[in-house]
C-alpha cells in the first residue's frame, strides 16, 4: 500500500482582504475548477487525468464557486504518490457552524447535528468576542506547553484552539467566503516516478496506479477533507515538529477543520460528564464521522484514520484503512475514495460516505445522499461519462500564491491565511 498524501503546515504570509459574499454570485450551474499548470502537466498524460478528476467534482458539487487549483507532475518523496497543499484561513468556529446550517439544501443538511457552542466567549484580537466548542484533546506535556499523548482532557475552556478553525480556501468558498483574486486555492502535485494507468475503462493495469482515482482523492483534500488532528500528531512527542511543538501553548493554536466538527468518539476514557459520545480531536483515538452528534457512525462504518506518527500510521485527514482478504486493496471494501492508501492495480471508488462528508462541511451535492447510502461510482464509470478532452477549454497558466489576513466585521466573515 502506498501513502497518497503529504501533510505540511507553513506559517501565514502576505496581506489581503477577504469578505463574506453578500451579493449574488456570478451565474454558473455548478462548481468550476480552474486547473493551473505548476509544471510538467500540459501535454502529458497527467493533463487529461487531472481534467477528468476535476470534471467529476464539478459534476457532483453545485455550489456557485470557482476553485483555482494548481497542478504539477514531478518527482516526490519515496512512497508518496500525490501531495496536496491548500491555502487555509482561520475563521471563527461559530461563523462556520452558522454558515453550514444556513447554506445546506439537502435532507442530510436538514438533519445535521453540529456541536453546541459554549456559553462563554473568547475575546479574539482579530474577530472580537467569539464562542467555541468543547472537545476531547490531548493534554499538555509541561504546564501549558506541548502535547502529552499519554493523556487526554475534556477541553471546556474557550480559547483560540476551539474558537477558531483552519479551513481550506476551497471549503471557505463553498461556505460563502470571497477570497483574494489571482490566487491558487490549493496545489496538487503527482509523482512522475510512479507508473500510472490514465485510462481505467479497461481496468487498472497490474503494477500501475489509478491516476484519476488518486487525483479525485487529492482534490478532495483541497475541497476540505482535512483534520487538525494531523497537526497535533505532527508536533507531539513523536513527529517531525516535536521539538517545536514542545514549546507551544496549544490553547493558542488553531488546528481544527470543518470536518473536525463531525469527528466523534465513544469517549473511551469517560472524560465527558454525560453518557455516550463526544467531539474528539485527540491523536490515536478511534474517532468516526457522524452527522447525528456522535450517536452513530455514518452508514455504520465511517472510522477516521488516527495519525501518521502516533496513531495507526495513516494521516487523520482520511477515513480508516480497511482490512480485507485483499489487504485493504479492494476499493469496494474500503470506506471510500478518501481512504489513506491506493494499491497497484486498484480502481478508485467514490462512496456515499465520501459525499456525505463533503455535504456536511458546506458543499451542496446534486443528489440525496441519505436516500442513496449504498451509492458507489468507480473511475471507469467516471471516465466513460466525461466528454472527450478536445471539447474542453484551455488550461490556465501563471497564477501565483498569496496568503491573506482579515478581521471580523459585523457583516463579514473573516480569517487569517495559512498555507498547508
Amino acid at each position: 500500500m502506498i501513502n497518497t498524501r503529504s501533510f505540511k503546515r507553513i506559517a501565514a504570509s502576505g496581506a489581503a482582504a477577504i469578505a463574506f459574499v453578500c451579493a449574488a454570485a456570478p451565474a454558473q450551474a455548478q462548481l468550476h475548477i480552474n486547473l493551473i499548470d505548476n509544471g510538467g502537466v500540459v501535454g502529458s498524460p497527467a493533463e487529461q487525468g487531472f481534467r477528468i478528476a476535476a470534471k467529476y467534482w464539478e459534476s457532483v458539487l453545485t455550489n456557485n464557486v470557482t476553485v483555482n487549483l494548481g497542478v504539477g507532475y514531478s518527482a516526490l518523496g519515496t512512497g508518496i504518490i500525490g501531495s496536496t497543499g491548500s491555502t487555509r484561513y482561520e475563521v471563527a468556529t461559530q461563523d462556520v457552524i452558522e454558515l453550514i446550517h444556513a447554506g445546506g439544501n439537502s435532507a442530510l443538511d436538514a438533519g445535521l447535528v453540529l456541536p453546541t457552542l459554549t456559553a462563554g466567549s473568547y475575546n479574539d484580537p482579530s474577530f472580537g468576542a467569539i464562542k467555541g466548542v468543547n472537545m476531547i484533546r490531548n493534554g499538555a506535556a509541561s504546564g501549558s506547553l506541548g502535547i502529552n499523548l499519554a493523556t487526554t482532557q475534556y477541553d471546556t475552556s474557550v480559547t483560540r484552539n476551539n474558537a477558531r478553525l483552519a479551513i481550506t480556501a476551497a471549503n471557505l468558498k463553498a461556505l460563502g467566503y470571497e477570497l483574494p483574486s489571482g490566487t491558487n486555492d490549493a496545489n496538487v502535485t503527482f509523482s512522475s516516478a510512479f507508473s500510472f494507468d490514465f485510462d481505467p475503462t479497461d481496468g487498472i493495469t497490474a503494477g500501475q496506479m489509478d491516476f484519476i482515482g488518486v487525483a479525485i482523492h487529492e482534490i478532495g483534500h483541497a475541497l476540505g477533507f482535512t483534520s487538525g488532528v494531523d497537526l497535533y500528531d505532527q508536533y507531539s512527542g513523536v513527529g517531525p515538529g516535536a521539538s517545536i511543538g514542545a514549546q507551544v501553548n496549544w490553547n493558542n493554536q488553531t488546528a481544527g477543520s470543518a470536518l473536525d466538527l463531525f469527528r466523534y468518539s465513544n469517549d473511551p476514557n469517560n472524560l465527558v460528564p454525560k453518557a455516550g459520545s463526544a467531539l474528539d480531536w485527540s491523536v490515536g483515538t478511534a474517532a468516526y464521522f457522524s452527522i447525528d452528534g456522535g450517536l452513530t457512525q455514518f452508514n455504520g462504518d465511517s472510522l477516521f484514520s488516527t495519525g501518521a506518527y502516533n496513531g495507526d500510521g495513516r494521516q487523520a485527514s482520511h477515513f480508516k484503512d480497511t482490512s480485507s482478504a485483499a489487504g485493504g486493496c479492494d476499493g469496494y471494501n474500503q470506506i471510500g475514495i478518501m481512504d489513506p492508501t491506493f494499491c497497484y492495480g486498484e480502481m478508485g471508488v467514490i462512496s456515499a460516505t465520501d459525499l456525505a462528508a463533503f455535504d456536511a462541511i458546506g458543499w451542496n451535492i446534486n443528489f440525496d445522499v441519505l436516500a442513496n447510502k449504498g451509492f458507489t461510482i468507480n473511475t471507469a464509470q467516471i471516465r466513460a461519462a466525461v466528454p472527450e478532452p478536445t471539447t474542453w477549454g484551455t488550461m490556465l497558466l501563471g497564477f501565483g500564491v498569496v496568503g491573506g489576513f482579515m478581521r471580523r466585521r459585523r457583516d463579514q466573515k473573516s480569517g487569517v491565511a495559512l498555507a498547508a
